[in-house]
Parts: C-alpha cells; sequence; structure tokens
C-alpha cells in the first residue's frame, strides 16, 4: 500500500510554508513565482495529488486589512490601532489585529497567517527584525508605521518628526536653566529612539553644550529596571535635567528620583515622549513631546485603501507629521 503523500509532506519538500503550498495550488495571492516553482517541483516529485474538493481559494477582495503591532499594552500603539479601525470602517474594512510582543518569531507567524488568509493589505510596525519584511510579497499593498526598516527598501512609510521631538525636549530643558542633561532611551535599536537621540545631540551643539556618552541611560520599558538604572548613576553623575525617549521612561525616572528625595522640578527637570493620557495626571504632570497618533493612524488607513485600489503607484513615498511640546509640571 502506498503512502498517501501530504500538504506538509510537500511544504517540507519545498522548504516552505504548509500556509504558502496551499496559496500556490490555490493560486492564491501573494506568492513569488521562485516560490511558486518550488512548491510545484516538490508536488511533481512527491507526486501530490490534492483534493480537489478543498481546493477554491477565494482571489478576490476580502475586505479586510491586517494590523501586526509590537506591543499592544504600549498607549501609543493601542491608540494608533483605534485610530485605523476607525479609518477602515468608516470604508466597511475589517481589521485584522495582531500582537507580536516584540517577538521576531510570532511576528512571523502573524505574518505567514495574515496572507493565508489572503488579507487586502498590511499595516505593519516591526519588532525590529528586518528579516521578516521579506516575507511580503512584492504585490502586497504595506504601509510600515513608525519604525523604519534599517535596509533601503521601496516601501510606504509613516512617522513622527522623531528628531525634531528630541531636539525639541532638551532645548525646553536648556532654555529652562539645565546643562547636565541625561537621555534616557529605550534600550531596543529602533528608528524612532535613535532619532531622539539625534536631536538631542543637535541641541546640545547648538547650545554649545559637550555631549557626553555616559549621559545616556539606556534601560527597558520597566518600571524595576528603571529604578535600578537612575540607583546605579545618580550619585556618580551630576544633572539636573532628563530628557526620557518614552513617557513610561519619564514616569519611571520621577518616581525613584522622588523617593531618593529629589524635587521635581526644583530639582531636576524632566521632558517625557508620546503624550500618554497618564501623562496630564501624574504628579507631577509630565512635560512631553505629542505625536499626532490620530492622524498617524488615519492617513496610514488612507495609504493602505488607496494602495490596495491602486497598485502601481511607482516610488513609496514616506510621510512624517510634526510633533509639538506640551509645559506641564515636570519642568520650570
Amino acid at each position: 500500500m502506498s503512502v498517501k503523500i501530504s500538504m506538509k509532506d510537500v511544504a517540507k519538500e519545498a522548504g516552505v510554508s504548509v500556509s504558502t503550498v496551499s496559496r500556490v495550488l490555490n493560486n492564491g495571492k501573494y506568492v513569488t513565482d521562485e516560490t511558486k516553482n518550488k512548491v510545484n517541483t516538490a508536488v511533481k516529485k512527491l507526486n501530490y495529488r490534492p483534493n480537489v474538493i478543498a481546493r477554491g481559494l477565494r482571489t478576490q477582495k476580502t475586505n479586510s486589512v491586517g494590523l501586526i503591532l509590537p506591543d499592544i499594552t504600549n498607549e501609543f500603539f493601542g491608540k494608533l490601532a483605534k485610530s485605523i479601525e476607525e479609518k477602515l470602517n468608516e470604508h466597511n474594512i475589517n481589521l485584522l489585529l495582531c500582537n507580536s510582543n516584540e517577538n521576531p518569531k510570532i511576528e512571523k507567524n502573524y505574518i505567514e497567517a495574515l496572507l493565508d488568509k489572503s488579507v487586502d493589505g498590511l499595516i505593519f510596525i516591526s519588532s525590529g527584525f528586518d528579516e521578516n519584511l521579506d516575507l511580503f510579497p512584492e504585490d502586497l499593498p504595506v504601509v510600515v508605521i513608525d519604525r523604519r526598516p534599517s535596509a533601503d527598501r521601496n516601501i510606504y512609510f509613516i512617522s513622527s518628526e522623531n528628531k525634531k521631538g528630541g531636539y525639541l525636549a532638551t532645548k525646553h530643558l536648556i532654555e529652562n536653566g539645565c546643562r547636565d542633561i541625561l537621555m534616557l532611551k529605550d534600550e531596543k535599536l529602533v528608528s524612532p529612539m535613535n532619532e531622539r537621540l539625534l536631536g538631542y545631540q543637535a541641541a546640545l551643539r547648538d547650545y554649545n553644550i559637550d555631549f557626553r556618552p555616559e549621559y545616556i541611560i539606556k534601560s527597558k520599558i520597566d518600571l524595576k529596571e528603571i529604578k535600578e538604572k537612575i540607583l546605579k548613576i545618580h550619585n556618580k553623575i551630576k544633572f539636573d535635567g532628563i530628557f526620557a525617549g518614552a513617557d513610561r521612561l519619564a514616569i519611571g525616572a520621577i518616581r525613584t528620583l522622588s523617593k531618593l528625595g529629589y524635587q521635581i522640578p526644583a530639582d531636576i527637570q524632566i521632558v517625557g515622549f508620546d503624550n500618554i493620557p497618564f501623562a496630564k495626571y501624574y504628579n507631577p504632570s509630565i512635560t512631553t513631546i505629542a505625536q499626532q497618533i490620530d492622524k498617524i493612524g488615519h492617513k496610514s488607513a488612507e495609504l493602505i485603501i488607496e494602495l490596495i485600489n491602486n497598485k502601481n503607484m511607482g516610488q513609496a513615498d514616506s510621510f512624517y507629521f510634526p510633533v509639538y511640546l506640551i509645559k506641564r509640571e515636570s519642568t520650570t
């Protein structure tokens, strides 16, 4: 009795996922010619006979768009998802939301799952693992938000003016009399935080203040780790201001410094970034750089709809939304 060959066997032979084999056999969307050749070669080699009744994947529009976020608990990403959903709903398009939890393997699985569902387009915020971008078929409409891929790719990108935000925050501290300014930044090597660092450095340079590498403090966005980092340096480095690259970093710094007996802003002034809702109600309320999250979300949705309806839009473009300072109690 001959062994029955399954789709899983074909996938293993071709070196692709089962969902990819399914898309090839059903003439589905988003499959490269190279992948088709691999699958078809494996089918012939193994003499695989697909179940005809099970075939028939739809190739028309599904009226669905996938959204992959790195951390849904982050207020920035949560608000962004809501604004994207609002705009898509106006066009009767369903949003399929996936949270990668900053994990490249989970992110890869979600990309493959969304392709298997034949979504019409994908809005993507990377976990920082650029190789997953190679999973996107060339004919898949894609919009990347917030975290710019490190490689030079022809892909639509939307973000805030992060460098300008870092500049405005540092400039505000300097003009309030600060001269020894720490930057507290997320340890992840993602483009928004690195651009905010460039803005911090530019402001120091414009005001003739030396940049000191030891004044860059890297931390996870975690209250316990922020506390440990502050405790480690507060008696070793003299500082009168902190630019925190995210409001949640600012909250951790204020909490720790207050327990150490520092008065905010009398002893140390602090500026955050993002304008999360809690920043307004914290004690003291946090001076911050605000991003236009709703506008970024709406633009992302509008752009993905445009790409779905007109895939031959030529060279991809980038869009940057202005940021602005909101003065509150954590600075004088």
